[in-house]
């Protein structure tokens, strides 16, 4: 059954094409079914309805029995209450999630996409009087399996936030449509530090649902830190023995994940699209390694778990070879926990002091041959690089991996906004680039400049990192990377008001046409990453505050890139479905705000245009 409804649901991200004719369709449960490829997607997709709306609305009965019960109970004098008022008042309907041969898919999408190829990534929804069906392009080889599934994970996103935005209590009101979309980055990163404060498996799971809800893609986990290690390994015991507890009454500070935690998080991640990049800080930041290890140390100690924020001049020892074997032995066994291609080796913030008061270390620095202490650095980080290359891994370090000429073979996360030049040297040394500026995409930032009313830390910059100044930032800003895109003579609206067609399309409204993203023409920049560092966020509650609702900034740059639509437009998306701090929401028809369906603590003070 359908009702006239001419609103454009509040996604977020925003969709690339987006056509409706007006009308919805209601359904009480929902059938889902795949192709054997896409099972695990579909599972994921099951397990996020059932725990958001009750396993009730999940139904093993197909699209044509449920239509048939509803003829009948509307003809006979059944009583209709319970389960039979809920099947009479709306049917079941049925999701498909197929794979499509990529030519017949691109002619299916042709008339809404105006006969333009798109990119990798891509999927199809349509939602019809015959059901849900999402389609994704086929490739030609075994390879590129995990790329069809992310683009499944992604459109069963969507699907997700259709469900939540047109669910009233105990039925869906779904528009009748077809999406077509993909991504403009491929990097879509959240990083949590779980060192300083530890984050329970659980708050974990939430995060990350949250995460693929909103189309990210990559969770970057940082494991250790001077306050903590917090990853089991069987070969190394005393590093969770000594390094996961430090002094203080605070639980929140103590504790490690074991392996079986990792492969649980990692394989629940997985099926959402999310791959997890683990993080191992070496050679600073480990002073929760020399509590357990103080021979790795230049100094003969004691060491302790560290139990403020600060960057400690206690490093790993350079001149030990112990150290690097350490290291090397470390990383073994992390690499047999997470499938994934992608490691981060650390490497930032590793003061010298140490290193030119030791021994061994001056001499080692003399036996390569080195005039700069900084070089140490470079050596370490390379020799471990090269040993995680040959397990076949892409190695990933902070910006600091530039400083020295010896560490060539790191791809760079730069997040020292102060030293811009970092970015673009990266590139031109042939690394990968993942932008991630500590303002504004630190997240343990103050999100009003209201320091009285906004929780979290002040220092690095005099402005808050406020959501309007995450979703306003420009991450392809002095990369030298043009606009790409085809320009379309349709006059259609970007993410605004329904054009004639019925057709929406991100980025600003144009009289004479739209230019649309594909992916970045420079491919060597991978995307962006919102990090959330937890020296002073001491439980899980606090943590979805701080990210909340600035992450939905974050991916909206990082699915549209330039072409998302201004801010105020962002701002009515994001007040109508997943705040909940709408007009409508405010006299009390707030149950559709996502973030509250979610039970997410978030921050509600942000600016309106």
């Amino acid at each position: 059954m359908t009702s006239s409804s001419t609103a454009l649901p509040s996604l977020i991200p925003a969709p690339r094409f987006y056509e409706a004719p007006g009308d919805s369709i209601f359904a009480a449960t929902l059938s889902l079914d795949a192709d054997p490829v896409f099972l695990p997607q579909l599972r994921a997709l099951r397990n996020e309805i059932q725990a958001v709306f009750g396993e009730t609305v999940l139904s093993p009965q197909s699209s044509a029995e449920e239509f048939a019960y509803f003829e009948k109970q509307t003809h006979d004098e059944t009583p209709l209450w319970g389960a039979n008022f809920r099947k009479a008042a709306a049917p079941n309907m049925q999701l498909h999630i197929r794979l499509l041969d990529r030519n017949a898919w691109q002619e299916r999408c042709a008339e809404l996409l105006y006969g333009r190829t798109v990119p990798a990534g891509s999927y199809l929804l349509e939602i019809s009087s015959a059901g849900i069906e999402i389609t994704i392009p086929g490739a030609n080889m075994l390879s590129l399996i995990p790329g069809i599934q992310d683009a499944a994970a992604v459109a069963a996103a969507t699907l997700m936030q259709l469900l939540h935005l047109g669910w009233d209590g105990w039925r869906f009101r779904l528009p009748l449509c077809k999406i077509v979309d993909w991504p403009e980055l491929s990097w879509r990163g959240l990083m949590i530090d779980s060192a300083r404060h530890f984050v329970p498996l659980a708050e974990l799971k939430k995060i990350l649902s949250m995460a693929w809800l909103y189309k990210l893609n990559r969770f970057h986990w940082h494991l250790t830190d001077d306050q903590g290690w917090r990853l089991e390994l069987l070969t190394l015991p005393e590093a969770t023995g000594s390094g996961s507890t430090r002094p203080g009454g605070d639980p929140n500070r103590n504790g490690y994940y074991t392996q079986e935690d990792v492969r649980d998080l990692v394989a629940y991640a997985a099926d959402r699209g999310i791959m997890v990049i683990p993080e191992l800080d070496l050679p600073g930041h480990v002073q929760a390694v020399l509590a357990g290890h103080g021979e790795f140390a230049c100094t003969p100690g004691p060491h302790v778990v560290r139990t403020e924020w600060g960057i400690s001049e206690d490093v790993l020892c350079i001149g030990n070879p112990a150290a690097l074997d350490f290291a090397r032995k470390a990383w073994d066994e992390v690499c047999e926990l997470f499938p994934g291609p992608f490691v981060h080796i650390g490497g930032d913030e590793v003061p010298t002091t140490r290193w030119e008061h030791c021994p061994k270390c001056a001499a080692k620095k003399a036996e390569l041959g080195f005039t700069d202490w900084v070089d140490l650095h470079g050596y370490f980080v390379s020799s471990l690089a090269d040993h995680l290359q040959r397990k076949g891994k892409i190695v990933f370090g902070w910006d600091e991996v530039l400083d020295s000429s010896v560490a060539n073979q790191v791809h760079v996360v730069h997040w020292r906004a102060w030293l811009p030049e970092q970015s673009k040297r990266a590139l031109q040394q042939g690394r990968f680039l993942i932008r991630s500026p500590y303002f504004p995409y630190y997240f343990d930032f103050v999100q009003t400049d209201d320091r009285s009313i906004s929780p979290g830390l002040a220092y690095r910059s005099p402005e808050a990192a406020s959501l309007r100044r995450v979703y306003e930032y420009d991450p392809f800003e002095g990369l030298g990377i043009p606009l790409n895109g085809t320009v379309e003579q349709t006059g259609a609206t970007h993410n605004g008001p329904v054009a004639e067609t019925g057709a929406t399309h991100n980025g600003a409204v144009a009289e004479t046409g739209a230019t649309h993203n594909g992916p970045a023409a420079d491919t060597r920049f991978l995307g962006i990453q919102a990090n959330v560092w937890t020296e002073y966020i001491r439980d899980s509650r606090r943590l979805e505050y701080m990210l909340f609702p600035r992450l939905l900034a974050l991916a909206e740059t990082a699915w549209n890139g330039r072409n998302r639509a201004p801010y105020t437009d962002f701002v009515r998306r994001l007040e109508r479905g997943h705040t909940g701090q709408s007009a409508a929401d405010q006299a009390g028809k707030g149950q559709r705000s996502i973030l509250v369906q979610r039970d997410i603590n978030f921050c509600y003070l942000y600016e309106q245009k």
